[in-house]
């Protein structure tokens, strides 16, 4: 599990909880997070919305979890981000699978992202600090001359893949199949990874 995920957890019933998440990650995705109230997630959830604060808190913390606390991401990653010792080429793939589980839009949990960035500060930075850590948070670069440098580089490359793909609906990156945009893309995050120091002498 994200450790993104699991910041300030409430116990509870799991059932509850993984009913309340399905369905808010649902609507989320579907109208977005301005436009998706807490009651109405209750709603489509039958549940006291009371529970929902309970389990949750706030509407970013259930938005943060709904929208990175899957199954996919967990098998993709790992608690310290995406595997240190991935090639580039699949750090990519690993990044573009994630947003492309639901097979019938593509893309469309990404998007949804976007737009709570778009409209508070504390989900930018919550999920800033997420898509830092599950593509490349700890392992081979963090005692390295630049590791703040090459993670912000690797998730910037990421995140402007995604847009374009996702957003902008660029081609040919829009119709691309992943093993495609990861090859293509590859060769770049393995020189943020992986490179050598350009200032030897510092």
């Amino acid at each position: 599990m994200s450790s993104m995920a699991a910041r300030g957890r409430r116990p509870g019933d799991t059932d509850t909880r993984e009913v309340i998440l399905a369905v808010a990650r649902e609507m989320f995705t579907e109208d977005g997070f301005t436009k998706t109230a807490l009651t109405g997630v209750a709603r489509r959830a039958k549940v006291d919305p009371a529970l929902i604060y309970h389990y949750f808190g706030t509407k970013v913390d259930l938005f943060v979890e709904s929208m990175t606390d899957t199954a996919e991401f967990q098998d993709e990653s790992t608690a310290d981000g995406l595997h240190a010792d991935r090639s580039g080429t699949e750090v990519v793939a690993a990044f573009l699978r994630n947003w492309e589980l639901d097979t019938e839009a593509p893309g469309r949990a990404f998007v949804a992202v976007t737009q709570a960035v778009a409209s508070s500060p504390e989900a930018t930075e919550r999920l800033k600090q997420f898509i830092v850590e599950q593509t490349w948070a700890s392992g081979k670069g963090t005692t390295d001359y630049d590791a703040d440098r090459r993670r912000s580089m690797v998730s910037s490359q990421l995140i402007g893949i995604a847009i374009a793909r996702y957003i902008l609906q660029l081609e040919p990156l829009s119709s691309a199949a992943i093993d495609d945009v990861a090859a293509w893309y590859g060769p770049t995050i393995d020189r943020w990874m992986q490179g050598a120091n350009p200032h030897p002498e510092d």
